[in-house]
């Protein structure tokens, strides 16, 4: 039974690994080709995603992805990463059980 238990363990952590690898290698495809390198505005989505976290209540932040719609996808302040939210989009289609969040993260 421990040996089970054991291999059922390292079956999951390998298939996570698997999963994180490959959503990784997607996102790297997204944002740099041979057209255009878009790491500056990844840093830029994540960084406008999270930067409305409170810490005293523990609301906003990327949790949720919020920045996808109004009124903060139209907020002055987060011009320009509707863009970046689209060239990220088939990856999210592709991993359908990746938050936005985390995605945004990643990226």
């Amino acid at each position: 039974r421990s040996l089970r238990s054991f291999l059922t363990m390292a079956n999951a952590h390998y298939a996570d690994e698997f999963y994180d690898n490959a959503a990784r290698a997607e996102v790297s495809r997204a944002i740099v080709n041979k057209k255009v390198n878009v790491c500056p505005f990844t840093v830029r989505l994540a960084w406008h995603a999270s930067g409305t976290f409170d810490q005293s209540d523990a609301s906003g932040g990327s949790d949720g992805a919020r920045m996808r719609y109004a009124p903060e996808l139209s907020d002055g302040a987060n011009a320009g990463l509707a863009l970046m939210q689209d060239i990220i989009k088939p990856v999210k289609e592709k991993f359908p059980d990746m938050s936005y969040a985390d995605l945004w993260t990643m990226a």
